[in-house]
């Protein structure tokens, strides 16, 4: 773990309530810089490096970056060329690379600034009809064979495999009705989470719900299942922001209740963090966990980013009251989706407390000794 505090491109914020300290992003490359998505990781497998995403107000597109953690060897470096669609980057196994979507392609891109397609969707498949989205974020299978597509192709959705060795895309199934956030178990190579959303119809308009937001599927399709059959969205439950544990657990949270997680074979769900929260992530152990509540509710009153012990049952604020971005935060998904680090040495988050958007890191080592746990 790096001593971000040696660090020339970081400088140490504390929160006024807890007294937590965070380090932030201080050099700019870019206006707005942000923490990826909270399912895929913005620390490298081997946390060296912190990936983030960059944009340029009002150009709505981003692009990504990359900074060194070691102190002894700074460097940040911005790839105009790496311009993404959803929130589809994720940092390659190898460390020194990250994969993204635009257009019908998945592509790869290296710390020198090279570019390679790693899969694209053919235009006998695409047709004439309107192309939205390859992947919503990316996922690689736990055999390294293929990363996990979830399209929306004119009016209907569909998900599909991209062989990373031969660039070969395989359609599993089709959908008449909204499916995206699809996820690679980490722990087998044929089962995936293809959760359910609402959406608007792209010719009227009229807005369309869903009634369960969990579903299990595998590659050989033979499983497409409801995760919770009796928990009726809105009705029962308010399920969301799903994500998959390290060792291959379904976790997910409910905005009401809080976070849950279960197995995937027993369908087996325990209840961890018992309270409102919105965006959550969890350690390669479950056993620490941390969130934000709510960007939902930002007009109304100012987020928390928290940090849970589920051994101790208690939590602490990393950010006690973050003010609402300058920008409008639907315009790059500015919501702070804090993350666990591949090895668990950092809470990673998108914040706001300087009154721009950057990226901040927090110890998780002090975070249980400020916790005294």
């Amino acid at each position: 773990m790096h001593d971000l505090e040696r660090h020339p491109l970081f400088e140490s914020w504390k929160d006024p309530d807890s007294g937590v300290e965070s380090f932030i992003l201080n050099e700019r490359v870019a206006p707005v810089q942000q923490s990826f998505y909270f399912t895929n990781p913005s620390v490298s497998p081997d946390e060296n490096r912190l990936w983030f995403y960059a944009a340029f107000p009002p150009n709505r597109q981003r692009v990504l970056g990359v900074v060194s953690l070691n102190p002894e060897d700074p460097g940040i470096k911005l790839f105009p060329q790496a311009g993404f669609t959803s929130a589809s980057p994720m940092v390659g196994p190898e460390s020194d690379a990250a994969l993204f979507c635009m257009g019908n392609s998945v592509y790869k891109v290296r710390l020198d600034g090279s570019t390679e397609v790693v899969c694209t969707i053919s235009e006998e498949f695409i047709g004439k009809r309107q192309f939205s989205r390859i992947a919503t974020h990316l996922t690689i299978s736990a055999d390294g064979k293929y990363v996990l597509l979830d399209g929306d192709l004119g009016n209907f959705w569909w998900v599909g495999l991209g062989d990373l060795t031969t660039g070969e895309v395989r359609i599993l199934k089709e959908f008449g009705h909204h499916h995206n956030h699809a996820q690679f178990s980490p722990v087998d190579p044929k089962l995936f989470l293809i959760p359910e959303d609402w959406w608007n119809d792209k010719i009227s308009g009229r807005h369309f719900s869903y009634n369960h937001r969990l579903w299990l599927m595998d590659i050989d399709q033979t499983r497409y299942e409801v995760v919770r059959p009796k928990s009726w969205d809105g009705h029962t439950a308010r399920a969301s922001h799903e994500w998959w544990s390290h060792d291959g657990m379904i976790c997910w949270n409910d905005y009401e209740c809080g976070t849950y997680e279960c197995d995937p074979g027993s369908l087996k769900v325990t209840h961890v963090w018992k309270r409102p929260l919105c965006h959550a992530h969890c350690s390669s152990d479950r056993r620490f966990w941390c969130a934000d509540e709510s960007p939902y509710k930002w007009e109304d009153k100012p987020l928390e980013v928290l940090f849970f012990d589920r051994d101790h049952n208690t939590d602490i604020h990393i950010v006690s009251a973050m003010s609402k971005p300058h920008l409008p935060r639907r315009m790059y998904h500015l919501d702070p989706h804090p993350q666990f680090s591949p090895k668990d040495s950092w809470v990673v988050y998108t914040t706001t407390v300087r009154g721009r958007i950057d990226v901040a890191l927090t110890s998780v080592s002090r975070l249980c000794s400020e916790m005294g746990t």
